[in-house]
């Protein structure tokens, strides 16, 4: 069975990702796993949070876990199985032993703010979008779940005998999921952005995916692309062929 792992921090931004992949896993007949991980603060001295204190964030985050669970089944009429992990310590860790076990289908993150850079900034999971793995998928806030009917597939020349090839057996898959049109647009890697963007002006896609093997996720979506990371409402399928 195909499981998708969706990171929470009960932001709502992380919310409408749940939702998303809720969604998106009801199409492609795959379960849900949500974790949330509580960060621990500790230097040399002592702990920075009393046990007590301790305690009640753990309850507290299992009541909002518990609920997000509650509420994603009831969206989807108990369609898809909805699994919950509560971790501690490292989230970077603690989601990448959770792929490990689950071997997931794809990683579905949230994009904090109007923009991915924003949370590509700021997030102590950056280092997911470079898993040799598994796909990540980043979901811009106000996104919402559309069939995948045209797929831009946005690579650099030297990535067409080799990653597009390679990826082949997923494009299929969603050609036969969601009826989709492929749309592969080639461009220079230092022009990235200015590809993207004129042709997301002239045509309508519903994902864009990408291949940050080459070029490093953090590199292509902050450097090489700021205004498409900045204003694009697509979600971005990095991809690691």
């Amino acid at each position: 069975m195909k499981s998708i792992v969706v990171p929470v921090n009960f932001s709502s931004c992380a919310a409408n990702a749940a939702r998303y992949a809720a969604d998106l896993a009801q199409v492609i007949h795959a379960d849900l796993h949500l974790i949330h991980v509580i960060q621990v603060s500790v230097n040399s001295a002592e702990l920075m949070m009393t046990q007590s204190l301790y305690e009640e964030v753990i309850e507290s985050a299992a009541a909002a876990l518990k609920q997000l669970q509650f509420e994603l089944t009831r969206r989807t009429d108990n369609r898809i199985k909805v699994d919950t992990t509560l971790g501690a310590g490292n989230v970077d860790t603690n989601v990448k032993d959770l792929c490990l076990q689950l071997k997931p289908y794809a990683i579905v993150l949230g994009a904090a703010g109007p923009s991915l850079e924003k949370f590509l900034a700021g997030s102590t999971v950056v280092s997911l979008l470079n898993n040799p793995d598994h796909p990540v998928l980043i979901v811009p806030e106000k996104s919402e779940f559309q069939q995948f009917r045209r797929i831009l597939l946005a690579c650099d020349p030297e990535d067409i005998g080799s990653d597009v090839a390679n990826t082949l057996p997923l494009i299929k898959e969603l050609q036969e999921k969601f009826g989709s049109r492929i749309d592969i647009v080639t461009v220079e890697t230092s022009r990235v952005e200015e590809g993207v963007l004129e042709y997301l002006g002239h045509h309508e896609a519903d994902l864009i995916m990408v291949f940050p093997k080459k070029h490093g996720f953090f590199d292509f979506h902050v450097s090489q692309s700021r205004k498409l990371a900045l204003h694009s409402p697509v979600p971005v399928l990095s991809l690691h062929a």
